[in-house]
């Protein structure tokens, strides 16, 4: 069993995102992503679910492009790729869980 204090694991970084590795299992890991105002993740591969714990995120896949406010859940499809950003003007916390195999 693993057990993460997350809050304690956020950190943010002004030249690029943070993505902090709670858990690595053996279908993928589980993230914490912090970003700053502005910040973007691009991600190629992989099926991925994003919680957003705070601020709003902003998903675009496949030309399409929605909001999730603070408490909203995503997922991806396989192998979709997409940008997940922070357009507000508060730093944005997210728990992303990734299935890579």
């Amino acid at each position: 069993m693993d057990i993460v204090n997350a809050i304690a694991k956020v950190r943010f970084g002004s030249a690029k995102p943070q993505r902090i590795v709670l858990h690595k299992g053996d279908s993928g890991p589980a993230e914490l992503l912090c970003l700053e105002s502005g910040q973007k993740l691009q991600i190629k591969s992989g099926q991925w679910c994003y919680y957003v714990i705070t601020s709003k995120a902003t998903l675009t896949t496949n030309g399409t492009t929605i909001e999730l406010p603070m408490g909203q859940f995503a997922a991806t499809e396989k192998d979709e790729p997409h940008t997940l950003s922070n357009d507000s003007e508060e730093r944005l916390i997210c728990l992303a869980f990734g299935q890579t195999s």
